[in-house]
């Protein structure tokens, strides 16, 4: 029977290589189970600097094992993967989603499920700017299968833990034929944006596949169906709701930094519009402010959501099944997105969409979320949502705009607390705003300080006397959530600049994620309480309700948790430094301009 998961084990005889067999917080879809002994066919023979490489693939029935053996000074490391065969052909009907930066986002609509195909920038030859530091180990610049696993218990093992594990949807690895990715490289050609045609799909024969996340999670499949069941596709149209089923509409945010770093008076979202202008990436600078959004201020909160809807950016998108209805790429109307959506009758306050809409994404940003773990919070959230603001409020918030970007941001009530195990924020403590909140806060450092650290790592890495294995995410010490929170002083100097690395890697990687939040009407007489199951198991689904009282289920999740290169605090020092002179030049030129038209002074 073909195995739904990823298999994945190392045998070591060093303790600087990742023991994967000791990840013991990863869901049980994703623990090892050692494989049994590999035939040796179609091997193949690297060496690099002083260490040989074995790599042999082997196809067992429709399950493909990649088995690789490397020696280094006498030690043996091998590492092997089963990944079972996949397809992207049909009659699995797919679509372009989207992408990023490091992959493109393929949905599969009848599987509500999505993949996601790594790129690569076809000039440099690489896939990750770490490569200049492990190059010789790593065919050349392209991601390794143990690499991409490492990706997924990035996000699973240390994300889980920190975000909770009911916000981050489980992945899996399959193997999928590299004729098949030149083949979608040139089909979602045509779809691409220009800015993004510089990275091509990379060749490697992997892909990671994921739920949906703009849609509510189903049960979970019976523990006997097998894998091969769960993805048999019918050869037919795409499916559409039923006249039964309400759309499920998706709020797809990209928050960015919540907070104010140590001296610093405009956050990095408010300064990288200036830089953003200056290149041509956009024409108006955004109306919208991180700070405002994890306040925890309702008045703020409704006001940086208005300026979401104004200037979406990459910063807002809305699903509706799965389909894209609301961007700033897609040029639809919001009003009649919001109108099939919430439905109102009274349509002489033209506000009344956007005010359904402000206060129910504000209402699940900052419910409570249950991981499972806490019982107490395994409830649903059904009070009646009275309006707290008044309609002079909302006048004042859809007229207000920001006319002067060069003001410093205003700061949330309360600083975040980087250390302890409290956090000094409005926003409740179990929320999904808070949650990310606190993970990015462990960014919050001195740059200076940072910045020693990270050269004296490169410096050590270059000449050898520290491994880049340390920087692993699957190290079995420096990997680790314990090891990677405590504050706890130690002697050695490079293992605190590890640290301190890593902490900003994180999180680097949570201020430029996504929430998705899935919502889905219910019937007026449905019962209070749901049948419906989150992914991870036992607990149902949140419901929220308009101001109009109107019943929703809804889900959140993160996504776009890949981990950032060692090399992104290099990337930020530059980019910080651009943005700064790209302010500054705007300003002074503003400065200059507004003189200028000034009567002379008597």
């Amino acid at each position: 029977m073909i195995r739904k998961i990823c298999e994945f084990s190392l045998s070591l005889n060093d303790v600087q290589n990742p023991d994967w067999g000791a990840v013991t917080t990863m869901p049980a879809d994703l623990v090892n189970v050692r494989p049994s002994v590999l035939s040796q066919d179609g091997l193949l023979v690297t060496t690099a600097g002083n260490s040989q490489q074995q790599t042999s693939v082997t196809t067992i029935g429709a399950t493909v094992v990649v088995e690789a053996a490397t020696s280094d000074a006498g030690n043996q490391t091998t590492r092997s993967c089963h990944c079972p065969q996949w397809t992207l052909r049909r009659p699995r009907h797919w679509v372009y989603r989207g992408e990023g930066n490091a992959s493109i986002v393929l949905a599969l609509p009848q599987e509500k499920k999505i993949v996601k195909l790594a790129k690569i920038d076809y000039k440099l030859r690489r896939m990750d700017s770490d490569n200049q530091f492990v190059a010789q180990e790593v065919n050349g610049g392209i991601r390794t299968i143990a690499e991409t696993l490492e990706r997924l218990i990035f996000s699973q093992k240390i994300l889980g833990s920190l975000l909770g594990a009911g916000l981050v949807r489980p992945c899996h690895v399959f193997h999928v034929d590299l004729d098949e990715i030149e083949e979608v490289d040139h089909l979602v050609d045509v779809f691409r944006p220009a800015h993004r045609k510089h990275k091509r799909l990379a060749p490697v024969c992997h892909v990671i596949v994921c739920p949906d996340c703009t849609l509510l999670p189903r049960p979970p499949p019976l523990l006997t169906q097998s894998a091969e069941q769960s993805v048999t596709v019918s050869p037919t149209s795409p499916s559409k709701p039923t006249t039964q089923q309400p759309p499920v509409f998706c709020v797809e945010l990209k928050p960015k930094q919540g907070f104010l770093s140590m001296g610093h008076q405009h956050c990095p979202f408010c300064l990288n519009q200036f830089l953003k202008r200056k290149h041509g990436k956009i024409q108006l600078l955004s109306q919208y402010c991180p700070l405002d959004l994890f306040s925890g201020s309702r008045m703020r909160m409704l006001k940086a959501i208005i300026a979401l809807t104004r200037t979406p950016q990459n910063n807002l998108r809305i699903f509706q099944d799965g389909n894209l209805v609301f961007a700033e790429e897609c040029q639809s109307n919001l009003m009649a997105v919001l109108q099939q959506w919430f439905q109102v009758d009274d349509t002489s306050d033209r506000t009344l969409l956007l005010k359904h809409f402000c206060t129910l994404v504000m209402d699940a940003l900052t419910m409570e979320i249950c991981d499972g773990t806490d019982a107490s919070l395994d409830q649903t959230v059904d009070d009646v949502k009275e309006a707290k603001e008044s309609q002079e409020d909302w006048n004042r918030l859809i007229k207000e705009e920001r006319s002067d970007h060069s003001l410093p941001c205003l700061p949330p009530q309360a600083r975040i607390r980087k250390t302890g195990p409290t956090i000094a924020t409005s926003l409740p403590s179990r929320s999904v705003l808070c949650r990310l909140l606190r993970v990015q806060s462990l960014g919050d450092v001195d740059f200076g300080r940072l910045y020693d650290a990270y050269d004296a790592l490169v410096c050590r890495f270059r000449d050898g006397s520290v491994p880049y294995e340390t920087m692993r995410w699957t190290h079995p010490h420096t990997g680790t959530v314990d090891w990677l929170l405590s504050q706890e002083k130690t002697t050695n100097q490079t293992m605190d600049d590890v640290r301190l690395v890593q902490r900003y890697r994180i999180s680097s990687t949570t201020r430029d994620c996504s929430i998705m939040i899935a919502f889905q009407r219910l019937a007026n007489d449905s019962v209070k309480d749901t049948t419906e199951f989150s992914f991870a198991g036992s607990e149902h689904l949140p419901i929220l309700r308009d101001l109009s009282g109107q019943r929703y289920k809804c889900h959140a999740s993160v996504v776009d948790l890949d981990p950032k290169p060692v090399t992104c605090v290099e990337k930020h020092r530059r980019r910080n430094q651009a943005m700064n002179e790209a302010f500054w030049l705007s300003n002074s030129s503003s400065s200059h301009s507004l003189t200028n038209r000034l009567p002379p002074k008597v």
